[in-house]
Order: C-alpha cells, then sequence, then structure tokens
C-alpha cells in the first residue's frame, strides 16, 4: 500500500490565509477558515490537498469548517511551540527574518489573545516556557525553541520602546494591545537578565473586561461589602489591600474609587499615584510614577498635597519616605487608600513599622486592613477595620473573613 503523505501547512501561510488543518484521515483533511466565503482560497487548498495526500492513487477530499479568532489564535500558539517545529527549514537568509517578524507578531497576538481568554493576568517567558498566571496559579501554554523565544523577546520589546540589544540590564516597559473586538489592553512588561538563559520576561494583562471595577463583582460576602463601602464613606484615614502579586489588590482599589465617585456623586477629588497605571478610571486623576526622577512616590505625594484632593490612592508603599508621607496625609483630612506586599494583618502593621511609621501614629489614623489571596482559584479575602469605643479608649478590631468564590 502506498504510504499517505501528511498535509501541513506553514505557519507563514496560516498567518497570511487564516487557515489551519484541523484534523486528517485517510480519505480526508478538514482545514479551519477564518473566512469561508474566500472561494479563490478554498480552490487552492482543496487542489493542494488532493495532490498532496493520496490513497490508493486516489486525492483525499477536503472539508472546510468556519473557526474563531480566539480557537485561530490557539492553533497558531501550537504551530510555533518546540515540539512543532523542529523540521521546518528556511533556506534564505533574508527570508528567514521576514519570517522570524512574521512569527513573532503573529505568536504574541496568538499569546495574548489565548491568555485574555483564559482570563489570565500575567505571561511568563522563561527557560523557553511560556506560562500564563490563571487565578494565582502558573500553567504551562507552550515550550518554544531558543530562536522562536529571541524573535517573541524582540517583538515584545520594540512594541515597550526597550533597548532591543540590551540583554544584561533589567528593563520596564508598556504597550497597548488592540483585541479583535477593538478594545484596548494595556499591557505592562519586566525584562530581567537570569542566570542560565538570556531574560526572563513577564508581561501583565490589564483587562478591565476580566475584572468589572465594581465592588460587588469581585467575590466579596454581603458582611464584607458593606465594610468596604463603610471605608469609601470615610474622610480620612488609612485602608492597606495586602496581598501578593495578582492577589487583586489593585483590582480592589480601583473598584473602591469608583465607589467612591458614586457615593459621592463626583463632588470629590480623587488623586491616584501608580507606577504605572493599571486600569483607566474615569473621574480619576492618575499619575504615571517614574523611580530614580523627581517624580518618584513620596516626591509626587508631597506634590499631590496642592492638588487639594479628597482621597489619595497610592499604588504601593514600598519605602520609608512614601509610608512617612501616606501617614501624614492620612492625619491631615485625606482618606488614603494604599496597597502593601503582605499576607496577614500583623504583617501589614510589622511592615509599616519597619519602614518607619510609629506605632501610637499608626494606630491612630489606621481605618482597615484587607488581605486577599488565591487559593485553588477561590478569593480568601479578610477584612479588619479599627474602630476606638468611646467607652473605655481602647481600639478594637472588628474583622470579617470568610472564604468565597
Amino acid at each position: 500500500m502506498q504510504a499517505l503523505n501528511k498535509f501541513s501547512l506553514s505557519p507563514v501561510f496560516c498567518l497570511h490565509n487564516g487557515a489551519v488543518v484541523l484534523r486528517q484521515d485517510q480519505d480526508s483533511v478538514t482545514i479551519g477558515l477564518l473566512d469561508l466565503s474566500n472561494i479563490v482560497l478554498r480552490c487552492r487548498l482543496s487542489h493542494a490537498v488532493s495532490a498532496q495526500v493520496r490513497n490508493n492513487g486516489k486525492g483525499a477530499v477536503t472539508f472546510f469548517e468556519l473557526i474563531t479568532q480566539d480557537d485561530f489564535n490557539r492553533y497558531i500558539s501550537v504551530l510555533f511551540s518546540k515540539e512543532k517545529n523542529m523540521g521546518i527549514k528556511i533556506p534564505d537568509v533574508q527570508e528567514r527574518k521576514s519570517v522570524s517578524e512574521n512569527e513573532a507578531e503573529a505568536l504574541l497576538n496568538a499569546l495574548v489573545g489565548t491568555a485574555l481568554k483564559a482570563q489570565a493576568t500575567d505571561i511568563h517567558l522563561e527557560n523557553n516556557l511560556v506560562r500564563f498566571r490563571i487565578c494565582g496559579e502558573l500553567v504551562k501554554e507552550i515550550e518554544l525553541d531558543s530562536d522562536r523565544k529571541r524573535a517573541l523577546i524582540r517583538r515584545i520589546k520594540l512594541l515597550s520602546h526597550m533597548n532591543v540589544v540590551e540583554t544584561r540590564k533589567a528593563q520596564d516597559g508598556q504597550f497597548v494591545f488592540k483585541t479583535n473586538d477593538l478594545r484596548d489592553v494595556y499591557i505592562r512588561v519586566s525584562c530581567v537578565p537570569s542566570v542560565g538563559e538570556e531574560e526572563s520576561v513577564v508581561l501583565r494583562l490589564l483587562d478591565t473586561r476580566r475584572m468589572p471595577l465594581l465592588l460587588d463583582k469581585l467575590g466579596f460576602d454581603d458582611e464584607q461589602l458593606e465594610m468596604l463601602r463603610a471605608l469609601c464613606r470615610c474622610s480620612d484615614g488609612l485602608v492597606l489591600l495586602c496581598g501578593a502579586t495578582g492577589a487583586g489588590k489593585s483590582t480592589t482599589a480601583g473598584a473602591m474609587l469608583q465607589e467612591i465617585r458614586r457615593q459621592s456623586i463626583d463632588t470629590k477629588k480623587i488623586l491616584s499615584l501608580e507606577d504605572p497605571p493599571e486600569y483607566v478610571l474615569e473621574g480619576v486623576t492618575q499619575i504615571q510614577i517614574h523611580d530614580g526622577s523627581d517624580l518618584g512616590f513620596h516626591e509626587m505625594l508631597r506634590r499631590a498635597f496642592r492638588q487639594d484632593p479628597d482621597v489619595i490612592f497610592i499604588g504601593e508603599i514600598r519605602d520609608s519616605q512614601t509610608a512617612r508621607v501616606a501617614l501624614q496625609a492620612a492625619m491631615t483630612g485625606h482618606l488614603v487608600i494604599a496597597t502593601l506586599h503582605t499576607g496577614t494583618l500583623s504583617q501589614a502593621v510589622l511592615r509599616m513599622q519597619d519602614l518607619g511609621a510609629e506605632p501610637a501614629l499608626l494606630a491612630s489614623v489606621l481605618k482597615a486592613v484587607v488581605v486577599q489571596k488565591l487559593v485553588q482559584r477561590k478569593l480568601y479575602a479578610q477584612i479588619r477595620v479599627l474602630t476606638p469605643q468611646k467607652e473605655d479608649g481602647v481600639l478594637r478590631i472588628n474583622h470579617a473573613e470568610k472564604e468565597v468564590s
């Protein structure tokens, strides 16, 4: 019996024509198309299949199916994976460069599109692996060969306005990704040199569609929601939002700022200091922070007082100067909401004290600590509100903690 020829399409052909091979057997090949109305393309593919895939002298039949852009992205990601591309050869050097650039652009689009569909918060590129952080856990997506990984990183650096040839120094940047439905997703990029490989690259996907900025949509229970809304009504004091990277601190902060806008009917001046802004917040004056310049957190926080704010959001308290100015703002009639990388209430207090906050001063301005984490893809939230009791002057702690999905 004559050996069957396996029908395949090159990655470049797939990219330019919106076509991928879905499945095949001895008598037929099924091809997925983004546009079923392209008669010319269907005829070309049918002739190619009939000529290449033959069984007992007969050409195979070609079937076509309509596929979505998301499915196309997923198939393209597999085409570019290490296991699927060991035999691809491009003889011409200039053609290799052109194909590499096209592949890198399409691969990045495919990875970001797939990550958004999976509701991932981050994309990690390390040791030729591409992994998505989904609900706090890293999940392997594909493995790339070294050439494709380097081409992909070059593409990311170009979009992020980084130095493409620099691999020995850390770089940060960002770019805007336009989805198939023409909405913008902001992507924050971090590149750092790593032992044993050229670079480790992490893309943070800032997609408001993934998580609406509404308190009652984040997973808090009724008791916790009431406590958060009460905090949004405070006129001064400090609220700390704590948790690990990817726990949803910035999302909770954005939802609280929108709740403050709603409650005050846009009568309060809200100022946000972030590095960089993770969401575009309507009605909030957002300031991009640049560390190492006169636009650092503590310097911009000092200047923020001249903007006559009612509410100040600090993207992260990361040094003693920022901690000190945040406490001063909370003491002088401002509501300050800030994030902190700690995992418990006690760690939050200790961290603030380690940054130079006096215990008595901290106790007088700290209104609440919100601790968030994701455990087995479920949100575990603790909210502890500190309230002074008039009868004995002792600082009491009320808290509501409950695992919510």
